[in-house]
């Protein structure tokens, strides 16, 4: 597997979590079964950059994976993409 299917899944999953934000796609659904979508989407982040960075640039994997907690903490956001995308849309 090339690296750069990693970075197509973190954009797709990326774009997933933007695009069902904006439309608001799971408002419907309870707060349990957000913050559960919120998690696997999260797990999955970090099974793709844990991936990449046993197989792959392991620096740059391991700075998106402490980018990716950082997100997570501060902003409660599954990739950090999206915290990227919700700081701005704060400002």
């Amino acid at each position: 597997m090339k690296a750069i299917y990693l970075v197509v899944a973190i954009l797709a999953l990326s774009l997933f979590v933007m695009v069902a934000g904006e439309f608001k796609v799971f408002s419907g659904l309870s707060i349990d079964a957000r913050r559960e979508i919120g998690l696997v989407t999260f797990v999955a982040n970090l099974g793709i950059g844990l991936y990449g960075a046993i197989r792959f640039h392991r620096i740059a994997w391991s700075a998106y994976l402490v980018f990716s907690v950082v997100g997570l903490l501060l902003l409660s956001a599954s990739t950090p993409i999206v915290a990227l995308w919700l700081a701005l849309k704060l400002l």
